[in-house]
């Protein structure tokens, strides 16, 4: 417990030495003061760091580090220069070893103790936690790239009362974690796929022989606000998609400019989209195809996928099979079953499924990502698959009610980061499947919903992670809970 002398002279703004103990949910690092918990972003065990104290709350505080006083016994170099900068990469400096065994901890960790239910039970669950499958790459994993344009320092002066924020140093990167404002330049990203980086060398030479205008988001004026790299990893296929702050009548002069692109080995799509909004990640932003098709063509086992630039599909390509054959292995389908696919994306998991069961129903808000998966689904003739558009605890509690057209044998369930609407969460239950398979990235959330399943009539039968995010603190888990 922390002691009273310890509780009260906390403040923010305080300096402070201390040695992390461990890692949290997150990826924070943990170390006590006086037995107060202090949790310390960009920190791993074994580090001795002067930190500040940036915000201290009841029961815990957070600090930032101002300087690395010792490495941990296990740290090693990262392989990217970026790496302490960009905040993409929490965990470079640790062994890939390391990293899983950080994870799977975690996970078992945060099961113990966020799970809303009585200790005795809270504390079984994390003996149904497995080891964890690791990725099948290390490094450039990832087939999608989303970068910003932006400003590397954001400089103004005071003109006739007004401030004028003077646009230089036009580049395209990351936002430095925390920073909205400005852009770091990358030179180098080891997580992404390495074909994309010939494709974004020639658009930083693209950028600087134009002159094209970059955004500003103090002002909103500017073109250019991102853009999008995506590739097929087993297809070879190659998108890009330029972000922009105009309407089409205001592009089509420019459109000579992007089209420079089109003739790179393995483009398949150049597009450009608009966004004249604040959100740098609209809904559904108008997309103007320049050359080739709207999306791409990906393969996943024996099936294809098309992928629009929007549409939501898992960034590690070989991590993904290695996550939809541990549900495979985990959940009990027979052929005689009909299974719902919520949040289904583009429809991947559903159609890897149909083959082992009688009937799947997809749901999915995201327009694009339905038709992607309409197409897909008929490119690889699935015959027992239907799509719903539309939020889950809309068409769960009207269209596809309980006692309606289907009666659901397996629920999988794969949720955003905030986990199920309170709405899906009842109407599950109210399904009454006999198992549900519940994907997450975020396994705080998946704790809470859990809770809600393990007093309604569930138990947890298994938690097996699945590391497709190396270097990150993210972990996906594929959980199976049996009706009793």
């Amino acid at each position: 417990m922390p002691s009273e002398e310890a509780f009260s002279a906390l403040q923010a703004g305080q300096r402070y030495t201390v040695t992390v103990e461990k890692v949290t949910h997150g990826g924070a690092g943990l170390a006590h003061i006086g037995g107060f918990p202090i949790f310390i972003p960009r920190t791993i065990p074994g580090q001795e760091v002067e930190i500040t104290v940036t915000n201290r709350l009841e029961a815990y505080a957070e600090a930032r580090v101002e300087r690395l006083l010792k490495l941990a016994k296990d740290e090693i170099r990262p392989r990217c220069a970026h790496a302490h900068e960009c905040g993409g990469c929490l965990w470079q400096n640790l062994p890939y070893v390391k990293q899983l065994q950080y994870k799977e901890d975690i996970v078992r960790e945060t099961l113990e103790h966020l799970t809303p239910v009585d200790a005795g039970l809270r504390s079984t669950l994390s003996g149904r936690v497995l080891k964890i499958i690791p990725s099948p790459q290390v490094f450039n994993y990832r087939n999608k790239l989303e970068l910003s344009f932006g400003y590397a320092a954001m400089r103004t002066k005071e003109h006739s009362g007004k401030r004028i924020y003077l646009n230089e140093n036009s580049t395209i990167g990351f936002h430095p974690s925390g920073q909205l404002e400005t852009v770091m330049p990358v030179t180098e990203c080891h997580l992404y796929d390495e074909q994309l980086s010939a494709l974004l060398l020639d658009v930083r030479r693209f950028i600087g022989d134009r002159h094209l205008s970059v955004y500003n988001p103090k002002t909103h004026r500017g073109l250019l606000r991102t853009l999008l790299l995506r590739r097929g990893v087993h297809t070879g296929e190659q998108m890009i998609c330029f972000m922009v702050n105009a309407r089409k009548r205001e592009l089509e002069p420019l459109f000579q400019y992007f089209l420079r692109f089109g003739g790179r080995s393995g483009l398949v799509s150049l597009l450009v989209a608009e966004n004249c909004g604040v959100n740098d990640k609209p809904e559904s932003p108008r997309v103007h195809c320049l050359v080739g098709k709207a999306s791409i063509t990906e393969r996943l086992f024996d099936l294809e996928f098309e992928i629009s630039p929007f549409s939501f599909f898992q960034t590690n390509t070989l991590g993904t099979e290695k996550l939809y054959q541990a549900l495979v292995d985990s959940v009990d389908i027979t052929q005689r079953d009909t299974v719902l696919d919520a949040y289904c994306g583009i429809g991947a998991i559903g159609q890897y499924l149909a083959r082992f069961c009688q009937k799947v129903v997809g749901i999915e808000s995201h327009p694009s990502a339905i038709e992607d998966a309409l197409r897909s689904s008929g490119k690889n003739r699935i015959g027992n698959i239907s799509f719903y558009r539309g939020l889950a605890e809309q068409l769960l509690s009207v269209q596809l009610k309980p006692g309606g057209k289907y009666t659901f044998d397996v629920i999988i369930l794969d949720p955003p980061r905030a986990g199920l609407h309170p709405v899906a969460k009842d109407a599950v239950l109210a399904h009454a499947p006999r198992q549900i398979v519940y994907i997450s990235y975020n396994t705080a959330t998946f704790a809470r919903d859990l809770g809600g399943f393990l007093k309604n009539g569930y138990e947890l039968r298994s938690v097996q992670p699945v590391d497709i995010f190396p270097h990150t603190a993210h972990i996906e888990t594929v959980s199976v809970l049996q009706k009793k």
